[in-house]
């Protein structure tokens, strides 16, 4: 790992599909396994994760020897590290009227395992791996484990490397039934992070610094709590301890598009590392003539009153005679008289288009008060961030929840975080620039994408951010007429090189 200038990012392809039989052994006995069981069904995610490795360099001159230790510059004995997936959902979300794959939603666990073995070598016996998110507030987790299997990992690190290892929902909170999402009353509690949180302030150095406070809206309906913490100099975040207190974050994210953002990685994918969700601003409510970004524009007059008049009821009513009021009502003719989208056209609405001019600025918060620690939490103590992103199955189109899979086929790695998340894109065939957080953050830290090193024996990745290549070719989400860049389409040529190790590495 270079003390100033950060590893290159790596891609590398994956020629077959996702193992299915837990805990996803590897199908080879590769040198630094050490005699651990191999799989009978092919692999070629784990010889993906292991080929990202290769390429950029880790560990190098033991490289294909038992003594190979690729994340050893980041891991130390006894630390702990917190290997964080994409744990949006149980399942692929149905009530879109679209079906598909939940892996083209969540990380997928054989990317998990490939990763969290690495880690664990690198432990020497010493230390814990923490695998835990905070999902969406009506995910099933025990059903997200019945999915992913991830429990199956627990015992495996203990018997096998002598490391604890421990899967973890951190949501506080959940609801149980879709129907009352957005309402806090409606919510159970529950166990949430075992070490509790810590509420961090940006302050100035908020994106949301100098906005109204009045027009925003966090995850419930009743958008107080939301405002207490976002008004004025406190812009603050509530972020899980078990995370804080890591050595190592590790961040295995899903290549994934998202209706509010464009794209979600692992700057977006930092979501997760917060234990109240309700202090995230998705979007202002009302139409962007006053400020507001969860309908693009109104089609008459009477949206407004529409929409302020049920703002003003969510947050002016307790949230039980809102409930009682609005089951009362349902289906009559003043309910129909506020369903703003059957009325006045509205397909999107919840901020999922390309104005939402909020959720990007959430995510650019939670990048520099984790990634960058501008609150000064750390006090100088050193964490170590390293990235793999699972884009075996992609989610293109509508994302989060319901995107189209795409069989993209690559893992990409590298240790930082917001150069991955560029890589990502442009690899998605997606205009950086359009990605808000992305843009800001660049532009923040000073950094210019094309000097960003990239390394691919699979893909022609010269002139990878300025060349009219196209790559992945994701479809961007509905409402983001922009961000799939369009112009040359000339396929990434293979070489020999190339073409001889892929028939290597099948």
């Amino acid at each position: 790992m270079g003390a100033t200038t950060p590893l290159p990012v790596a891609i590398c392809k994956v020629n077959g599909g996702y193992p299915t039989l837990a805990p996803f052994n590897p199908d080879e006995a590769y040198p630094e396994y050490g005699g651990g069981e191999i799989a009978a069904q092919p692999n070629p995610v784990y010889r993906g994760v292991r080929e990202t490795l290769r390429l950029l360099g880790c560990d190098s001159r033991r490289f294909g020897t038992a003594a190979w230790n690729p994340l050893g510059a980041w891991v130390r004995p006894g630390d702990r590290v917190f290997i964080k997936p994409n744990l949006l959902t149980h399942e692929y979300r149905t009530s879109s009227g679209t079906r598909g794959d939940v892996f083209s939603v969540i990380t997928h666990p054989s990317v998990v395992r490939a990763v969290a073995d690495y880690a664990a070598i690198a432990l020497q016996g010493q230390g814990e791996i923490i695998i835990g998110d905070n999902p969406c507030i009506d995910a099933d987790f025990n059903q997200l484990l019945a999915v992913t299997q991830l429990k199956t990992l627990e015992p495996l690190y203990r018997e096998r490397f002598g490391v604890r290892c421990r899967v973890l929902d951190l949501r506080p909170l959940r609801t149980t039934n879709l129907e009352y999402y957005g309402f806090k009353s409606k919510t159970e509690r529950q166990a949430g992070d075992p070490e509790l949180s810590t509420v961090l302030n940006l302050a100035e150095q908020s994106c949301f610094y100098g906005l109204n406070p009045l027009l925003f809206r966090g995850v419930f309906t009743n958008r107080w709590e939301t405002m207490r913490h976002h008004h004025g100099r406190r812009h603050e975040y509530s972020i899980s301890n078990s995370i804080l207190n890591s050595d190592v974050y590790i961040s295995v994210p899903k290549l994934k598009a998202h209706h509010k953002v464009g794209a979600t990685l692992n700057v977006k994918g930092l979501v997760g590392i917060n234990s109240n969700k309700n202090y995230l601003v998705h979007w202002r409510v009302g139409f962007p003539l006053f400020g507001g970004d969860v309908f693009p524009v109104a089609h008459r007059l009477a949206d407004y009153f529409i929409h302020a008049a049920r703002a003003a009821a969510a947050d002016l009513l307790p949230e039980p005679l809102y409930l009682r009021l609005r089951a009362r009502l349902k289906g009559g003719p003043f309910d129909r008289a506020l369903q703003l989208r059957k009325k006045s056209g509205h397909e999107n609405f919840r901020g999922a288009w390309d104005g939402n001019d909020t959720c990007w600025r959430m995510a650019a918060d939670l990048y520099k008060i984790f990634v960058n620690d501008v609150s000064g939490f750390r006090q100088g103590r050193q964490m170590k961030f390293f990235s793999v992103v699972d884009g075996v199955l992609g989610g293109e189109g509508n994302g989060p929840f319901t995107p189209s899979p795409k069989p993209a086929g690559v893992v990409l790695a590298g240790e930082d975080l917001l150069r991955v998340d560029c890589v990502a894109a442009r690899l998605m065939d997606y205009d950086l620039r359009q990605v808000r957080y992305l843009d800001h953050l660049l532009n923040e830290e000073g950094l210019d994408e094309r000097g960003i090193n990239v390394l691919s024996e699979d893909f022609d990745v010269s002139n990878y951010f300025e060349g009219g290549a196209r790559y992945l070719r994701f479809a961007a989400p509905t409402g983001w007429p922009h961000l799939a860049l369009t112009g040359s389409i000339d396929e990434p040529q293979e070489t020999e090189e190339h073409a001889h190790h892929h028939s290597c590495c099948r």
